[in-house]
Formats: structure tokens, C-alpha cells, sequence
């Protein structure tokens, strides 16, 4: 296949592959297409393949002469991705392709997210199929699906089709570290049923809206103390007097701090609630991080004529329970000596939409025991304001362990390529490694990448000097392994 000419030239199969991955729909649960792509890809090549119940890929790649009594090694990415963009694109992620584009050094998406998490792992791991003069050991190539809304597919790898005991994840976004642990996560969902009583202001309907947020990854960006458009929303609602509301929107996904929100509403003076919305705006940007100074708040007066509202009662009950709710990083691992979190939550979505409210939220952990207070907090939350909970998705940490073979190898390959220091650290988002391990039985485990950025907005970046430094790190380790 041809690929667009601002794509680097080397190198030259990972960047194919990559290119070529984006044209391919595969928002989480819908890996469909990708799949038959591996699939005849490694068949075309000439090596076995096995696609498990849940829809995970394994391809088998022998090993090169001269390995072949080599330890198997698993090689580990996830197929799906983070679907998101900004609100003026019109794009429909189960039947359209992503369109690329060259910033400087930069790869990125026209208003999308990329797909780079974990689209540039998958690239790599299918460039060594092609790549005949690379030696390296047997690989077991493992796709697996759905990582993005609860690392569903991890949890269904059949552990017996796999022999290797060592595994390298290329699902990390910092170049120069490695990831030797990784936080496990739990999501929650509220829901309740109000009852909607007969509006009784005059005037028009309104839409209010909230925008311009950075958003970004609910793991690797939450110490950042982005902002979160539901929450500003909340606090907009709460302060208005003469409004009746009817619904509101907002967030994307467990994983994303919600960029935009909108609320639909009844309003005795729009001018003096737009006035209400612009203080709070100028608030906000006191303390809101450089990269997060764009957000917006607009009216808008909509058609919908809303005669149905929430009684003055249950919409002060339902915002204070968003007030209340409690979002952003809880508390830092201070014993790492970077900004990394322990124990995070996410307040990620959320609806209200004829009388049905919901709310979905993240917790990150990596001492589960630690996690306890918070899942106490929000449970006792909404037993105080009678709305139903349920405990969804709940994955495992990857605890660190230093005494690891494939580190030191990992970390001594990099240093002798590019004469500087490895980080070894970990993050706090999830990997599949943690899921992994306890499946498959004690294994080394080391997680590496580029450099990407803006990981679950359409702000996602992949930096193109790294990737190709990546590469050459990557089978500089296959070749010692």
C-alpha cells in the first residue's frame, strides 16, 4: 500500500502498518476489521494464527536462525482505541478512517484522536512478520481487544495457547522509560429515576453549554488538575436562579476527562445566567494549568420546547450530588520521586435525559487497599441521596518488581544505543500486564514506547524521532534476548 508522503520513511513497515491501521475502524468492541487484517496479513506471511472466544489474535512468528532454542517471548498490544473529537468533526469511528497529518515532528490527527495508543505497538509488533534480517527469538504476537473501556480482553486470553514467559508491552507513551508497574481500576455506575413535573416559567428554551477543555487520559494526564466540564457545569446549574432543567450531557468515556458538557434549561434571564457562567469561567482559569486557558461558556436558544422539567427539589438533590462527587488525583506515590499518583477518580460520565440519571466514574489504584476510603466515600455518597450503584470492570494492579531479567536487559540495551539513563518508573493508568501475569503465571514484564501525547482527545500527537528510536530499541532487545 502507498502511504500518504507525510509519513517518515523509516521505518518503513512499522509506519505502513501504522498508516494502514488507521484506515480501519476499531473503536473498543468493534475490532472487527482490524482482526481480518492481522489475521490475513499473518497468513499472507506464511505463520499460524489463533483468535480466541472473545476475539483476541495470536500470531506465531518462529524464531531466526540461530534462536531457535530461545526462550518464546510474547509481544503484547491492544487493537482498539480511544474514539473522540472535537465537536465540529463529523466522523462515524465504526465506518471511517482516520485522517493523518504531519505537524513538524509530530503525527497527529484532523480533529480526531489518532489511535496511536496502541496503534503504534501494533504497527511494530507486524513490522517484525516483514522484517526478515531482524533476529529474534519464537514471538507469540498477542492483539487483544477492548483494552480502552476495561482491559476486557486481557481477561479473556487463553492463557494455554501461550508458552512465552516473558513479555514486552508496547502500550507506553514516555520515551526513555520503562514501565515495571501499572494501576488497577475499578468503574462504578449511579443511576436514578426523577420524575419530571410540569415547567412553570415563561420564556424560551436554552441550551447551555460548556467547552474548550483539554480533556486528555484519566490516568496519565489527572495529575495535571485539568479541568472537567461536568463539574464546571455542576457548579454553573448550582448557582442560577430562575432556571428549570430538563437535561444534561456530558463526558465521553471512563477514561477521559470530559471536555464539553451542555445542559437544557428554562430560563427567567439568560443574560444575567450567561453572567453567572462567565465568573465562574474567569475563576477557573486562575487556577487551571497552562494548557487548559481555552474553555468557553455559551447560551444558545434551542427549538425543543421543554414543558416537562425536574421539581426545583430533585434538581438541587441531583447537583449536589456532582458537587459532592469526588473527582481528580486523591493522593501521589511519593516514594517514585516523579508525579505519580497512587489513587485517582475520574467523575466521567454523566446523563440525565427524561428522568434518568447516570453517572459512570473511574477509580485508579495501585494499592487496592488504599482504594478502600474512596469506594467508601462515594458508596456512602449516594446510599446519603437514595441513587442506585453497581461495581463494574474492576482489573488488577501490576505491582513493581525490580529483580526483573528482562529490565536489566531492557534498560542496558537502551543505555548502550542512546548513552543516557533509563527511567525505570510506573504509571498510573492501566496496562494489561497486571491481567496478564496472573493468567499466565509469574513472567518478566517490561512496558516501552514513543513519545505521545494528548492520549484520549483529538489532541493525541506521536512524536516521530522517537518512534524510529523505538524501533531500533525494540529489536536491539529481540536480538539479546
Amino acid at each position: 500500500m502507498v502511504i500518504p508522503s507525510h509519513f517518515p520513511d523509516t521505518p518503513k513497515h512499522l509506519w505502513s502498518y501504522f498508516h494502514q491501521i488507521t484506515q480501519l475502524p476499531r473503536p473498543s468492541k468493534n475490532e472487527g476489521k482490524v482482526r481480518e487484517f492481522i489475521v490475513a496479513e499473518a497468513s499472507r506471511l506464511g505463520f499460524k494464527t489463533h483468535v480466541d472466544g472473545v476475539g483476541n489474535v495470536i500470531v506465531y512468528v518462529p524464531a531466526t536462525a540461530g534462536y531457535e532454542n530461545h526462550e518464546t517471548v510474547i509481544i503484547q498490544n491492544h487493537m482498539d482505541m480511544v474514539t473522540d473529537a472535537v465537536p465540529s468533526k463529523k466522523i462515524n469511528f465504526n465506518t471511517d478512517p482516520i485522517t493523518t497529518m504531519r505537524d513538524g515532528d509530530w503525527i497527529k490527527a484532523e480533529g480526531t484522536t489518532l489511535g496511536a495508543d496502541n496503534g503504534i505497538g501494533c504497527a511494530a509488533a507486524l513490522a517484525i512478520m516483514l522484517e526478515k534480517n531482524i533476529a529474534h527469538p519464537p514471538l507469540e504476537l498477542l492483539f487483544t481487544i477492548d483494552e480502552e473501556t476495561g482491559l476486557h480482553g486481557a481477561w479473556g486470553v487463553e492463557a494455554d495457547k501461550l508458552q512465552g514467559k516473558k513479555m514486552l508491552n508496547l502500550d507506553t507513551e514516555e520515551w526513555g522509560s520503562f514501565y515495571i508497574g501499572c494501576a488497577g481500576g475499578i468503574d462504578y455506575e449511579f443511576n436514578h429515576t426523577f420524575k419530571y413535573v410540569p415547567a412553570i416559567l415563561n420564556g424560551k428554551s436554552y441550551k447551555l453549554v460548556v467547552g474548550g477543555f483539554v480533556g486528555g487520559h484519566s490516568g496519565v494526564d489527572i495529575h495535571e488538575q485539568r479541568g472537567n466540564a461536568v463539574r464546571f457545569l455542576m457548579e454553573w446549574l448550582s448557582k442560577l436562579d430562575g432556571m428549570e432543567l430538563a437535561e444534561w450531557r456530558g463526558g465521553k468515556a471512563h477514561n477521559i476527562i470530559p471536555r464539553d458538557a451542555f445542559a437544557l434549561v428554562r430560563l427567567a434571564n439568560t443574560a444575567d445566567a450567561l453572567k453567572v457562567g462567565e465568573e465562574i469561567k474567569a475563576r477557573w482559569l486562575n487556577f487551571l494549568p497552562e494548557n487548559d486557558q481555552k474553555i468557553f461558556v455559551k447560551i444558545e436558544e434551542v427549538d425543543q420546547e421543554l414543558s416537562q422539567v425536574m421539581s426545583a427539589a430533585d434538581a438541587k438533590k441531583v447537583v449536589s450530588f456532582m458537587l459532592a462527587f469526588p473527582h481528580g488525583a486523591h493522593k501521589m506515590d511519593l516514594a517514585t520521586g516523579r508525579k505519580l499518583v497512587s489513587l485517582s477518580n475520574n467523575q466521567a460520565v454523566s446523563l440525565l435525559v427524561r428522568g434518568q440519571f447516570y453517572l459512570q466514574s473511574s477509580l485508579r489504584f495501585f494499592d487496592r487497599g488504599e482504594c478502600v476510603t474512596l469506594e467508601n466515600q462515594i458508596q456512602g455518597l449516594a446510599y446519603g441521596f437514595g441513587f442506585d450503584f453497581k461495581k463494574n470492570g474492576e482489573y488488577p494492579s501490576w505491582k513493581p518488581v525490580k529483580n526483573n531479567e528482562l529490565l536489566k536487559l531492557a534498560t542496558e540495551s537502551y543505555e548502550k544505543l542512546y548513552q543516557q539513563p533509563a527511567k525505570v518508573t510506573a504509571i498510573h493508568a492501566g496496562l494489561e500486564c497486571g491481567i496478564l501475569r496472573d493468567k499466565i503465571g509469574p513472567i518478566d514484564a517490561v512496558s516501552f514506547g514513543p513519545t505521545i501525547t494528548g492520549a484520549h482527545s483529538p489532541d493525541e500527537r506521536v512524536n516521530v524521532p522517537t518512534v524510529e528510536k523505538f524501533w531500533y530499541l525494540f529489536i536491539d532487545i529481540l536480538k539479546n534476548l
